[in-house]
């Protein structure tokens, strides 16, 4: 069928799988591409609802994204566990692998890699993971950010350049690098939709989230006791299993999903935004 609005040949649906517009007849067809309050991939919720699941898990029915929230508690639970009886260092494998395994299994699910499981795996997920070893090793190289350094802010002056460098250079870098994989996905004319753009995104991301975390924590993971104390670990572990995925899953699923619209028509300001949220998101 095509599109009311963008004029796309989209599959049948009651909205449209590239602008969001509402397919119907009804008196909201007027105002379909601003429509707020059924988000596309799960019409039962709002478009701006913060919903980690129906965001990252788009190709999902209700019934499966139940089965990946109640998988994502048991895992925090277990890390939990892990923290409280001491093992630190499977915690922190845990907390680094949780999601982007949840995400594996996903794309097996969905089915999203069509009849290319190797090649759609190894370009988003590979390639992320690739890209995130070789950056974090060059910003180690340049500048170590880790816990031997201390704390720039630490002492009667602020170290200026190196706020730059940590909180703008580093994150505006990884903005560009971490679609890389993903956009040279082979085939991609295979892929057209711009949910297809978005999972991949996030794929790519979450690779690059494994990479960069396990080398991060790479001395603990290496000298760290099999028990200690479980200290102040919790902080670092809802990181690694949470805010880090998370922001770098989501921040390259925007980034890949502009481009991916962008590759069908112009660059519009729906582009631009989603790419300009993205970097904001990550500086901040």
């Amino acid at each position: 069928m095509r599109c009311d609005h963008c004029a796309n040949d989209v599959p049948d649906g009651v909205f449209c799988t590239r602008c969001g517009a509402h397919q119907g007849t009804s008196g909201e067809l007027a105002r379909a591409k601003t429509r707020e309050h059924s988000y596309t991939a799960h019409p039962g919720e709002h478009v701006v609802q913060p919903s980690m699941f129906t965001t990252l898990f788009p190709h999902l029915g209700h019934q499966k994204i139940h089965e990946f929230r109640w998988a994502f508690v048991v895992g925090v639970a277990g890390i939990l566990l892990l923290y409280v009886a001491g093992l630190i260092t499977a915690a922190i494998l845990v907390a680094i692998l949780l999601v982007p395994v949840l995400y594996l299994i996903y794309l097996y699910e969905a089915q999203v890699y069509r009849d290319e499981p190797a090649t759609v795996l190894g370009f988003t997920l590979g390639g992320g993971a690739v890209a995130g070893l070789v950056l974090t090793l060059i910003v180690r190289a340049l500048y170590n950010p880790f816990p031997a350094v201390g704390n720039p802010l630490r002492g009667a002056s602020i170290s200026v350049g190196t706020l730059l460098f940590l909180g703008l250079l580093v994150p505006v870098v990884q903005e560009v690098v971490k679609p890389l994989p993903a956009l040279f996905l082979p085939r991609r004319a295979d892929f057209p939709e711009t949910v297809d753009g978005l999972v991949f995104g996030i794929a790519a991301g979450l690779g690059f989230s494994v990479a960069e975390s396990l080398v991060a924590f790479s001395s603990a993971l290496t000298t760290l006791p099999v028990h200690l104390a479980p200290g102040n670990w919790i902080y670092d572990l809802i990181t690694l299993a949470i805010f880090q995925p998370l922001l770098q899953g989501t921040a390259t699923g925007m980034v890949v999903a502009a481009v991916w619209r962008y590759r069908r028509g112009r660059l519009a300001g729906r582009e631009i935004g989603g790419i300009a949220m993205a970097v904001i998101a990550h500086v901040g």
